[in-house]
């Protein structure tokens, strides 16, 4: 049984330490009453092919393909992230998730 504690303590210690931001998938940024979503999306499991998708439907204007890959994924990584960045420095609200 003591075991089987150390086991979960060890689990849940190992998910709360993991990175979010710099491997974060989606991001939502907020200015006054605007919303962004920036997503990488995968068609499968695998790091590529993958799209960066810009979202301002709440705007009325829908979603945008940004940036695409078919041979490097952590392109995609990048500039999703570099987006919610200079986003950020911009005066935006942005969170990973």
């Amino acid at each position: 049984m003591q075991n089987l504690n150390r086991f979960r303590l060890t689990i849940i210690l190992a998910v709360l330490t993991l990175p979010t931001a710099v491997n974060a998938e989606s991001w939502i940024c907020e200015h006054g009453t605007l919303v962004r979503e920036i997503n990488v999306e995968r068609a499968t499991a695998n790091p590529v092919p993958c799209s960066v998708i810009y979202d301002k439907q709440g705007e009325g204007l829908g979603s945008s393909v940004l940036w695409t890959a078919a041979a490097d994924g952590a392109y995609c990584d990048a500039k999703a992230n570099g987006l919610a960045e200079k986003l950020s420095g911009l005066g935006w609200t942005c969170t990973a998730f």
